[in-house]
């Protein structure tokens, strides 16, 4: 037999069995022979189950190499034992998820243990952040990810929402409020919700994807603004037409999220988010450049806080509107290193950001 035939034989002794395995895989840890009710939520790519250890030295120094970040069987971050223990459960995108800061160490921790220390109770914060959500994430969150956690019940829901959709959002964003991608194929989408080894590959992207990838407008980066990059003196021309139009559609999706909260009998709390993309420098304020593109056009960071500040005050105005409550962060003081960039905090910037909200609470009377 010639040495080509015996590499095939090989090859086919090799192949075959491993396609076997695959298979059996398949059949036994995918959904192809049973409903698996958690499979819709891969499409807004909810994590359950999952202990990741982030290397983040190039954010906090050697002094902090590794951060771990993990998610319970439902998909939450925290220290609540239970989905009933839940007394609040907080919504958002990267700057609530916090991929890059520690267990233990988010806002979401701050906020508990100040709440339990003046309570003399345990007060339940848990994090339903998803790295990239918007609005239109927020709102599947409530029709496919929620219902399937038991006993899930709180008494407030903290919307710390509008980073992603300041943007002009005009549509979900595809990869991060729906894990489909605008020209993915039939069998693509079906393999991704229904596929284990797929799921195990999304699980290892998750492991091993840095802290310099590609994400929804406010992207991860490794650095704040320095004070040379604030160049921007004046808005775009026309972009209170923008605004108006993006104010008008958020309006409606957050109305709906303000329905969905009320569904749980459950109060909304909002939170107005602050960032680094503008700045008042010697008295004026100023912006950074090229900050997000929408149909054609580069808008600069006075852009972007225009556009966020109008969607905050349509957030009060809903939330007061609807027996909740309004926390304005944006106007509190933060220091540089709060912030690793323009909008996503360091493990001191939650501490901060946490003990805000907890002062928010108090003179509010949020009461448990």
């Amino acid at each position: 037999m010639s040495w080509t035939k015996k590499l095939f034989f090989l090859a086919i002794g090799i192949i075959v069995p491993l396609m076997f395995v695959v298979l059996v895989l398949e059949l036994v840890f995918g959904s192809w022979l049973h409903e698996d009710k958690w499979s819709k939520t891969r499409t807004i790519n909810i994590v359950r189950d999952v202990k990741i250890n982030y290397d983040v030295e190039n954010i906090y120094g050697k002094d902090l190499p590794t951060v771990t970040y993990t998610r319970d069987k439902n998909g939450l971050r925290g220290s609540c034992k239970d989905a009933k223990d839940v007394d609040i459960l907080t919504i958002g995108g990267s700057t609530t998820d916090q991929r890059y800061i520690s267990d233990g160490r988010t806002y979401q921790d701050s906020l508990q243990a100040l709440l339990s220390q003046k309570y003399g109770k345990q007060v339940c914060v848990s994090n339903a952040g998803v790295d990239g959500h918007s609005t239109f994430g927020h709102l599947e969150s409530f029709k496919v990810w929620f219902p399937l956690i038991e006993g899930l019940k709180p008494k407030y829901f903290l919307f710390y929402v509008g980073i992603n959709d300041a943007g002009f959002r005009s549509a979900p964003n595809a990869g991060f409020d729906t894990n489909q991608g605008r020209d993915e194929s039939t069998i693509r989408s079906i393999l991704r919700q229904k596929s284990a080894i797929y799921d195990l590959l999304r699980s290892l992207r998750n492991i091993v994807r840095g802290i310099n990838d590609e994400r929804a407008y406010a992207g991860h980066s490794v650095r704040t603004p320095h004070d040379s990059e604030y160049t921007a003196t004046k808005n775009t021309d026309s972009i209170e037409v923008q605004i108006a139009k993006n104010s008008e559609n958020f309006e409606k999706r957050f109305s709906e999220l303000i329905l969905q909260a009320r569904s749980y009998n459950a109060k909304p709390i909002c939170v107005s988010q602050p960032h680094l993309l503008s700045k008042s420098i010697s008295g004026t304020k100023k912006g950074t450049e090229k900050v997000f593109e929408y149909a054609g056009v580069i808008y600069n960071g006075l852009d972007y806080d225009a556009s966020i500040s109008d969607l905050s005050k349509i957030m009060m105005r809903l939330c007061l509107a609807n027996g909740g409550y309004f926390i304005d962060l944006d106007s509190k003081e933060f220091e540089a290193g709060d912030f690793y960039d323009s909008v996503h905090m360091t493990q001191s910037g939650a501490k901060r950001l946490g003990a805000y909200m907890f002062e928010e609470f108090v003179r509010q009377k949020i009461a448990f």
